[in-house]
This record gives C-alpha cells, sequence and structure tokens, in this order.
C-alpha cells in the first residue's frame, strides 16, 4: 500500500481528508490521465492512496518526460496494476480516459526552468489536447494567481480580470497565460472541455513544491531570526488539499468549462500579516523583523468567491495551512499535533468532561445501569489512556434498556448544575440521541447555536444501540428507514434543505419534511430506532443515532461483557471485546488520523467555559 512509503505530512494531503467521501465515490473505475510536474506526482499519490483507502478501481496514467525525470518518485508505483507511466511521446497510444487533470506550471517555481520552457510546455500541452479529443474526457487545466500578472495595490482578482500592466521580462505570467490560451483555443474550436483552477500561492509539507517562504517555514521551525520583505501587495496561499478538492470537484460538481479561483479559507494577507499570524502560533519562537521589499513575489490576491458560491468552500485555513508547514521544517515532528482550536480552552474542557463523566458513573453505579465508553472516547481510552489529544467531548453508550432507564433516572438525579437535553423530556430539543449538559457554559458549533432556545452548554453524547434485523435485508431495510427518518426531523429543525447524494431521494425526503409536523417527524424517528426492541432472538445491533450508523450492524455479543480501562488516571468501563468494536468502527483503529484534521471534531463557533475555567488552574 502506497500510505506504507509516505511520511505523516505526504500521509495527510495524500488521504484527502477534507475532501467529502460521496464525491470520491463518483470517481469509481475512472480512467484518470495526469499530467505536469511535481503537483501532478502528488495528485497521483492521493489518487492511487484513495484506491487503497477506499477500493475505488481507478485507474492513474501519469504522463511524464521519462524516466530521467522522476526524481524523488516512488518508483515501486510502476509495478501496480492501477497506475500506467507514459511518455508524452506515447500519449498517443491512450485509447481510453473518463478525465483528464494536466497540472502544468501551477506551483512550479523553477527561474531556470521558465527560461526556455515554452516550446516545451505548449508541446505537452498540445499532446494532452489530443488525447482529449480522442477520448472525449473533460479536462482540468491548473494554472496559478501569476497568470494575471503584477497586481494593482489593494485588487483582489476575480475570473476575468487582469492587471492592466504585464512586465514583457515577466517569463512566468507569460507561459500561464500561453498555455490557458492554448487550451482556450482547443475548447473554442474543437469543443474541449476545459475547467480551469488557478490557485493562490501552493503550500503541502513534504510535497516538493517549493515557494518563496520556505526560508520563513523552516526558520520559525528552528527558532532562528529571518528577516521578510513587507509586500506591497496581498498574497493568496492555500494548501494543496483543498488544491485536491477543488480537482475532485471540477470532475464532480463545478460547471465544466468555466475558470474558477481556488485559495484557502481566510487565506489571503500581506507578508505583514504572514508574520503576525506566524508570531501569534509560535510567539518568541517566531524571531521576525519586516523589511523593506525589493522584489515583489510573483504572485497576487485572488478572490474564490465565485468556486465556494459553486458548492466548494475551501476546507482549511491559513493558520492551519502555516502550523503544518512550519511543523514539516521541525527536526522531530512525528507524532505531532496542531495545536488546539479552542482559544486555549482544550484542556480546561476535557478537564471538566472528566469531572462529569465521574458523575455519570456514580449515577450508573447507584442504579445498577450498564453503560460503556462510546465512540473517540472509548478509542481515546484504548489507544492514548484518555482523551485523544486534539478531542473536545466525550460519548457513552448504552443498550435500550439501560438507556431508558438512565433517562428516567436522570430526571432527578443528576447534579444541580446539569441538564438532561432528550426530546422525550425536553420538547424544544429534536437531537436523535441524549445529551448531558453543563449549565451557565456555551459550546456551540454554527449550526447548533442557531437554536438558542435550548441549552448550548458543554455537552456529552448518550447513544443507544438498538437491536436490529437478523436478516441482510431486514438490515438494510432498517438502516434505510433509520436514514430517512432521521433526515427529515432533522433537516427541518436546522431549517435546511437534505441532500442525500440522490436527486430523487432528496426530493422526497425534501418534501416528506415540509408537510410531516416536527414533532412527529421527531416521534417517527425515535419509533424507527426501536423496530426490534422486543426481538427475543435478535443477533445484531446497529448505532442508528450517530454517524457510525453507515457502518450497519454488529454482533450483539461485542456489548455483552464488560470490563474496566484505564481513562485519565480513573477506571471506566468499556466492552471486553473492544478490539472488534473498534475495529468495525474504525478499521486500524491504532492508527492516528491525518494530521491536518486532528483538530476538535466540532466547527465551535461559540465557546464559554465560565467559572470552570478553574478548572485549569
Amino acid at each position: 500500500m502506497i500510505k506504507t512509503k509516505l511520511d505523516e505530512f505526504q500521509a495527510d494531503w495524500a488521504a484527502m481528508p477534507q475532501v467529502e467521501k460521496e464525491q470520491l465515490f463518483k470517481l469509481k473505475q475512472k480512467t484518470i490521465l495526469i499530467s505536469g510536474h511535481e503537483l501532478a506526482r502528488c495528485l497521483c499519490y492521493a489518487l492511487l492512496y484513495q484506491n487503497d483507502a477506499r477500493n475505488l478501481g481507478l485507474r492513474v496514467i501519469l504522463a511524464t518526460d521519462g524516466k530521467e525525470s522522476l526524481g524523488g518518485f516512488y518508483l515501486p508505483l510502476v509495478v501496480r496494476e492501477d497506475f500506467e507511466l507514459v511518455d508524452y511521446n506515447s500519449l498517443a497510444e491512450i485509447k481510453k480516459a473518463d478525465l483528464i487533470v494536466h497540472t502544468g506550471l501551477c506551483a512550479h517555481s523553477d527561474s531556470r526552468f521558465f527560461g526556455g520552457a515554452l516550446k516545451e510546455e505548449t508541446e505537452r500541452a498540445r499532446a494532452v489536447c489530443a488525447v482529449a479529443r480522442r477520448t472525449g474526457a473533460p479536462v482540468t487545466l491548473l494554472s496559478d494567481s501569476r497568470v494575471y500578472g503584477r497586481a494593482k495595490r489593494g485588487r483582489v482578482y476575480a475570473e476575468n480580470e487582469y492587471a492592466e500592466v504585464v512586465n514583457a521580462d515577466d517569463c512566468e505570467n507569460q507561459l500561464l497565460r500561453a498555455v490557458e490560451n492554448l487550451f482556450a483555443c482547443e475548447q473554442k474550436q474543437l469543443g474541449l472541455t476545459v475547467t480551469t483552477l488557478r490557485t493562490g500561492i501552493v503550500l503541502g509539507a513534504h510535497a516538493s513544491l517549493s515557494t518563496p517562504f520556505d526560508g520563513l517555514f523552516g526558520a520559525v521551525a528552528c527558532g532562528k531570526p529571518y528577516s521578510l520583505e513587507s509586500s506591497f501587495n496581498k498574497l493568496s496561499f492555500v494548501y494543496i488539499t483543498d488544491v485536491f478538492r477543488a480537482i475532485i470537484y471540477s470532475f464532480t460538481t463545478l460547471k465544466r468549462g468555466e475558470v474558477y479561483n481556488v485559495t484557502g479559507a481566510d487565506s489571503t494577507v500581506s507578508t505583514g500579516m504572514l508574520a503576525a499570524i506566524l508570531h501569534d502560533i509560535y510567539g518568541e519562537q517566531a524571531k521576525l523583523t519586516l523589511t523593506e521589499e525589493s522584489k515583489p513575489v510573483n504572485a497576487c490576491a485572488i478572490s474564490n468567491g465565485k468556486t465556494a458560491h459553486s458548492g466548494c468552500a475551501p476546507a482549511l485555513n491559513l493558520e492551519t495551512a502555516l502550523e503544518l508547514m512550519v511543523m514539516s521544517f521541525m527536526p522531530d515532528a512525528k507524532g505531532l499535533q496542531l495545536p488546539n482550536t479552542h482559544d486555549g480552552r482544550l484542556d480546561a474542557i476535557q478537564k471538566i468532561q472528566l469531572a462529569y463523566l465521574l458523575e455519570v458513573d456514580k449515577i450508573c453505579k447507584k442504579h445498577n445501569i450498564k453503560y460503556f465508553l462510546g465512540g473517540g472516547t472509548l478509542l481515546g481510552a484504548i489507544r492514548h489512556g484518555g482523551f485523544i489529544p486534539w478531542d473536545d467531548d466525550s460519548d457513552i453508550m448504552m443498550l435500550r434498556p439501560d438507556y431508558d432507564k438512565f433517562c428516567e433516572v436522570c430526571r432527578t438525579e443528576l447534579p444541580a448544575n446539569m441538564t438532561l437535553q432528550y426530546g422525550k423530556f425536553d420538547h424544544k430539543s429534536f437531537y436523535e440521541f441524549a445529551k448531558l449538559r453543563i449549565d451557565h457554559t456555551i459550546f456551540a458549533s454554527e449550526l447548533s447555536g442557531t437554536h438558542d432556545d435550548i441549552n448550548l452548554g458543554i455537552a456529552f453524547d448518550i447513544f443507544c444501540h438498538d437491536k436490529t434485523a437478523n436478516s441482510a435485508l431486514g438490515q438494510k431495510l432498517h438502516l434505510a428507514a433509520t436514514l430517512f427518518t432521521r433526515s427529515i426531523t432533522l433537516s427541518k429543525w436546522a431549517h435546511r434543505k437534505a441532500d442525500n447524494g440522490s436527486r430523487i431521494q432528496s426530493a422526497v425526503t425534501n418534501f416528506v419534511s415540509r408537510v410531516l409536523p416536527l414533532r412527529f417527524s421527531y416521534w417517527l424517528m425515535l419509533k424507527t430506532f426501536t423496530v426490534f426492541k422486543h426481538k427475543k432472538n435478535a443477533k445484531y445491533l446497529y448505532d442508528g443515532m450517530g454517524r457510525n450508523v453507515y457502518n450497519g450492524s454488529f454482533p450483539i455479543g461485542l456489548l455483552d461483557e464488560v470490563i474496566e480501562v484505564g481513562f485519565e488516571g480513573c477506571d471506566l468501563p468499556a466492552p471486553k471485546r473492544y478490539d472488534e468494536y473498534l475495529r468495525f468502527l474504525y478499521g486500524d483503529y491504532m492508527e492516528l488520523a491525518p494530521l491536518s484534521t486532528r483538530l476538535g471534531c466540532h466547527e465551535i463557533a461559540l465557546c464559554d467555559i465560565g467559572k470552570y475555567d478553574i478548572l485549569e488552574k
């Protein structure tokens, strides 16, 4: 498998964790021709990684100038059945391609390369166009912000705008425009479908994509002084995974034949702002001074509004991209995680969670209620001996009899500063599972924050694993009914349309959601969970309430016996067969998540831990 040959940073962007699974699954069984330089190689790694991880059945063809151009390339790829290496001179032999990506000169910054590259690059582009004409495959062309020329001060460029003056000696600008114009002519005259993606400055840890700021990242990583020229204009940046995301969306979602700018989230800044962000993150380790600009960086500020409006909003912000880049220059970055995203509160939040988790443990022991650590909390207990270092919530799980008993008991047994949030008792809440909220705190995402009529305090979740059918068909029907009733309830409560990946299914869901009252939809969802509640010989359970519902059913015996495991110095209950259960949920659960996702699992918009901040002191 390719991931065994990649380091932690390469595996992060190759895993494409910011690309939705449903978008990747639309590429199943496709043949993709990739052409270009370093960025093309990285894209090959990423697509082959997805083949290994998701069994997409992709066939990847990489066009090169021959073996001499493969410096640093993972050569054992050549023997993979899903990969083919083709010389540009042999592209005429390609008879089948479903999709084509020409990364061209995007993110290629070797000044010596641009000196005499016009002929070579146009010949490569023509060879790719010939394949597109022959196969009818749509082309995604990558370019970057250098194509706009020398920017006016204060200007952020949209797709159809150009700087008024272009330096005639600017080879990079002229070369990028020449390649774009060649593809535009092919599209207009010969009917090719060409979608152009113009990126900001592409950052990619250990991706061999050199940038004008590599010296800056290396200096901050080692705590060395560095002089950074103060830029006259702002520049746009984008991390490599958002480039990959835009490429996938160009195949599946973006309108073909258009031009789109691609940047990271909040990633258009001056070099002075860049220095300020690094200083905010790394403090005195960022020994930076600003000097007068002598030679402007050959890039400009670009607007990604059109791309975001078309459904491909960026997933990573500049702060995260910079953290990844600086970490990649550190002498020993193995096993590192990104700083938390809770404004320095994560340790306190975890301590609060633990304190009240122990209160729940007392209640369950008092009333003989069987429960287990669940989800990421169980994973953290087994893999880390406590919280996953970047996690910000707690999960527990129960079987139906214990779940119903616990919810009833909590109405009188909870501490005075704790509230049970469960739709059966709280008629303003329509969550599919119960939550315990800590009063006088706020912890809400953008979505939950819209429900300001309910308790939005720090929460941990209580999930119920219900019985399901014994037959495969029965389980499939039960799962479909569960997803349907969950969708109509939650979409109506959130005041948003459902998007189930199928136009017909989404239309039916949205129609039913409009017709049924919210309280009835919620009742129907709860009834669906418990269809097999009284089944005597049930052999399987499913997680109808949680995100693991898509994993299907698992043997009921996995949650039969209880053992205690260490969790932050305490002994708390876990399934005796936790290894089987965690493998069912996560596969190789001992493998850490991709580096860029080691953030809180929630996008927190509102956070106030109030008087509980004392737990941190």
